[in-house]
């Protein structure tokens, strides 16, 4: 299990030909905690944003990602449901509440199976100076509803 801020930024490499096709700039899941899959940032001027599928993924490794097929990208428009961490739907940022009214700090990062396909857990922040004097909190993935506002947990943990 890895966090997706690991592998932000990872070229993704086609396997057929071995070039590269672009590199990951977000991850696409769902609020139950299946990972949809990726969104690609392409060189060019047409399509820089592309949605690549979970099941096209051959492998992930710590100094790339392989696929069996460009052809696998999608436009962004074909990802219809979800959300992302940074993106048009992303949650990045927003606090995080208990269906308890508690406020658990901000959404950072989330924890992945890539394998499994599947979010493992959050990465939760209290601030910069909370970090550095008691690290950042994981929370286990639970099913959550995103607001306006906050983004509201399903547990009272």
């Amino acid at each position: 299990m890895r966090t997706f801020s690991h592998m932000k930024g990872l070229p993704v490499y086609e396997q057929k030909t071995g070039k590269t096709i672009g590199k990951i700039s977000d991850i696409c899941f769902t609020n139950t905690g299946k990972v949809q899959g990726f969104i690609v940032e392409s060189k060019g001027w047409f399509a820089r944003h592309r949605y690549l599928p979970l099941h096209g993924i051959q492998a992930f490794g710590a100094d790339g990602v392989v696929v069996n097929d460009a052809a696998l990208l999608r436009s962004l428009s074909s990802l219809q449901t979800g959300y992302s961490l940074y993106s048009e739907r992303g949650i990045a940022g927003k606090p995080v509440m208990t269906v308890d009214g508690r406020k658990l700090g901000l959404l950072e990062d989330v924890y992945f199976h890539g394998q499994l396909g599947i979010i493992g857990g959050y990465e939760i922040t209290e601030g910069f100076f909370a970090d550095l004097t008691e690290g950042k909190k994981r929370m286990d993935a639970v099913p959550f509803t995103v607001g306006e506002e906050a983004i509201i947990v399903n547990t009272t943990i």
